[in-house]
């Protein structure tokens, strides 16, 4: 048997994004989304849904089914620009090159993406092709600030996995 190595993993420096990848193969090009606003960003799982199958009389199942479910990471990022909001929330731009303006009326697609989550140190995950829900969660009172939480699912992929944990290489 293999020795168990200890690998801790914490922190997170940055998200990363780029063109969807449905073969499951990581794209070459990936560029920071923007800022992800402080203690934001979480990957979790939730728990399986359950069929159990009883006996009458008995408290113990004979059957007990699982359908797992995948991971979801979800963070939200601050000083989201014209394009951000038009590339995640969804809308076009309905002023020029010079002066962008966000339009939205709801019917937009947004496009599946490839997310590089890097952590400071232990697992980093990749999520070659993910489906991005974003909406805006703007508190415009002083203290407040204008912020787009995420919610990323991971889609199946031809080839290799839907999310993956890829140990950081040692220095």
């Amino acid at each position: 048997m293999a020795e168990r190595t200890s690998l801790i993993t914490l922190g997170l420096c940055q998200i990363k994004v780029g063109t969807a990848a449905p073969n499951g193969t990581m794209p070459s090009e990936l560029n920071k989304i923007g800022k992800t606003y402080k203690n934001t960003c979480k990957i979790a799982q939730a728990t399986a849904d359950v069929t159990e199958h009883f006996e009458e009389g008995m408290a113990a199942p004979e059957v007990r089914k699982k359908s797992r479910k995948i991971p979801t990471l979800t963070f939200s990022i601050m000083d989201a620009n014209v394009q951000d909001l038009i590339d995640y929330v969804g809308g076009t731009n309905v002023g020029d090159s010079s002066n962008p303006k966000w339009g939205y009326d709801g019917n937009e697609v947004v496009a599946n993406k490839a997310i590089f989550v890097e952590s400071e140190q232990g697992l980093d995950f990749e999520i070659p092709n993910g489906d991005i829900e974003a909406v805006i969660n703007a508190d415009m009172s002083a203290a407040g600030i204008f912020l787009v939480d995420f919610t990323v699912t991971p889609m199946a992929v031809t080839a290799g996995k839907a999310i993956r944990g890829v140990p950081k290489a040692k220095d």
